[in-house]
Protein backbone atom coordinates (compact mmCIF):
# COMPACT_ATOMS: atom_id res chain seq x y z
CA UNK A 1 0.00 0.00 0.00
CA UNK A 2 1.59 3.01 -0.81
CA UNK A 3 1.27 6.87 0.23
CA UNK A 4 3.59 8.32 -2.45
CA UNK A 5 1.75 11.11 -4.20
CA UNK A 6 3.78 9.92 -7.16
CA UNK A 7 1.79 6.89 -7.80
CA UNK A 8 -1.53 8.59 -8.22
CA UNK A 9 -2.13 9.20 -11.90
CA UNK A 10 -0.91 12.30 -13.51
CA UNK A 11 -4.96 14.21 -13.11
CA UNK A 12 -5.04 12.76 -9.44
CA UNK A 13 -2.07 14.26 -8.39
CA UNK A 14 -2.90 17.84 -9.50
CA UNK A 15 -5.93 17.78 -8.05
CA UNK A 16 -4.52 15.95 -4.90
CA UNK A 17 -2.39 19.15 -4.87
CA UNK A 18 -5.32 21.43 -5.10
CA UNK A 19 -6.98 19.94 -2.09
CA UNK A 20 -3.71 20.24 -0.65
CA UNK A 21 -3.27 23.85 -0.96
CA UNK A 22 -7.02 24.13 0.09
CA UNK A 23 -6.27 22.10 3.32
CA UNK A 24 -3.62 24.80 3.97
CA UNK A 25 -5.25 27.75 3.32
CA UNK A 26 -7.99 26.54 5.23
CA UNK A 27 -5.79 25.72 8.45
CA UNK A 28 -6.32 21.96 8.79
CA UNK A 29 -3.20 19.49 8.93
CA UNK A 30 -3.49 16.52 7.55
CA UNK A 31 -1.34 13.43 6.35
CA UNK A 32 -1.76 10.83 3.84
CA UNK A 33 -2.52 6.98 4.51
CA UNK A 34 -3.25 5.59 1.16
CA UNK A 35 -2.62 6.16 -2.59
CA UNK A 36 -2.73 3.32 -4.36
CA UNK A 37 -3.28 -0.30 -3.60
CA UNK A 38 -2.48 -3.95 -5.40
CA UNK A 39 -5.69 -5.70 -6.00
CA UNK A 40 -4.22 -8.15 -4.28
CA UNK A 41 -3.94 -5.38 -1.23
CA UNK A 42 -7.80 -4.66 -2.06
CA UNK A 43 -8.82 -8.19 -1.90
CA UNK A 44 -7.19 -8.43 1.96
CA UNK A 45 -8.95 -5.12 2.67
CA UNK A 46 -12.29 -6.64 1.83
CA UNK A 47 -12.11 -9.72 3.72
CA UNK A 48 -11.27 -8.41 6.86
CA UNK A 49 -14.08 -8.36 8.92
CA UNK A 50 -15.83 -10.91 6.66
CA UNK A 51 -13.43 -14.11 6.77
CA UNK A 52 -10.09 -12.40 8.43
CA UNK A 53 -10.85 -10.87 11.96
CA UNK A 54 -10.62 -6.99 12.16
CA UNK A 55 -13.78 -4.12 11.49
CA UNK A 56 -15.29 -3.92 7.92
CA UNK A 57 -13.21 -1.04 5.81
CA UNK A 58 -14.41 -1.36 2.63
CA UNK A 59 -17.17 -2.32 0.72
CA UNK A 60 -15.57 -2.71 -2.63
CA UNK A 61 -12.98 -5.31 -4.73
CA UNK A 62 -12.85 -2.82 -7.40
CA UNK A 63 -11.24 0.50 -5.17
CA UNK A 64 -10.27 3.70 -7.46
CA UNK A 65 -6.99 3.12 -5.25
CA UNK A 66 -5.83 0.26 -6.92
CA UNK A 67 -6.09 2.61 -10.49
CA UNK A 68 -4.13 5.48 -8.72
CA UNK A 69 -7.47 7.66 -8.70
CA UNK A 70 -7.91 7.95 -4.91
CA UNK A 71 -6.50 9.05 -1.85
CA UNK A 72 -7.34 8.96 2.17
CA UNK A 73 -6.36 10.81 4.50
CA UNK A 74 -6.66 11.77 8.37
CA UNK A 75 -6.50 14.66 10.00
CA UNK A 76 -4.69 15.44 12.39
CA UNK A 77 -4.92 17.31 15.90
CA UNK A 78 -2.35 18.54 18.18
CA UNK A 79 0.09 16.46 15.84
CA UNK A 80 -2.13 12.98 16.47
CA UNK A 81 -4.47 11.41 13.85
CA UNK A 82 -8.25 12.68 14.76
CA UNK A 83 -10.44 9.64 13.27
CA UNK A 84 -13.56 11.35 14.82
CA UNK A 85 -15.60 12.34 11.77
CA UNK A 86 -18.34 14.23 13.77
CA UNK A 87 -15.40 17.09 13.99
CA UNK A 88 -16.35 20.10 11.66
CA UNK A 89 -12.80 19.94 9.63
CA UNK A 90 -13.93 16.77 7.93
CA UNK A 91 -16.68 18.18 6.64
CA UNK A 92 -14.71 21.14 5.65
CA UNK A 93 -11.88 18.68 3.88
CA UNK A 94 -15.17 17.32 1.99
CA UNK A 95 -15.86 20.83 0.94
CA UNK A 96 -12.60 21.67 0.19
CA UNK A 97 -11.90 18.49 -1.95
CA UNK A 98 -15.15 18.72 -4.03
CA UNK A 99 -13.90 22.27 -5.02
CA UNK A 100 -10.43 20.70 -6.32
CA UNK A 101 -12.96 18.41 -8.50
CA UNK A 102 -12.68 15.20 -6.09
CA UNK A 103 -16.03 12.85 -5.29
CA UNK A 104 -15.44 12.89 -1.47
CA UNK A 105 -16.33 9.60 0.31
CA UNK A 106 -18.39 11.45 3.28
CA UNK A 107 -20.91 12.14 0.68
CA UNK A 108 -21.68 9.01 -0.36
CA UNK A 109 -25.62 8.38 0.81
CA UNK A 110 -24.99 4.89 1.63
CA UNK A 111 -21.15 3.66 3.08
CA UNK A 112 -19.66 7.16 3.66
CA UNK A 113 -15.87 7.02 3.82
CA UNK A 114 -14.89 10.36 5.59
CA UNK A 115 -11.21 10.09 4.70
CA UNK A 116 -12.01 8.91 0.99
CA UNK A 117 -11.13 11.45 -2.24
CA UNK A 118 -11.33 10.04 -5.76
CA UNK A 119 -11.42 11.47 -9.24
CA UNK A 120 -14.53 12.38 -10.47
CA UNK A 121 -15.57 10.12 -13.66
CA UNK A 122 -16.86 12.10 -16.61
Amino acid sequence: MSRKVEDLTHDMQEKFHAFKLGMREAGIDFILTCTRRTQEEQNDLYEQGRSKPGPVVTWTRKSKHIEGKAFDIVIMKNGKPDWNVTDPDWTRAGEIGRRAGLNWGGSWAKSKDFPHFELKEA
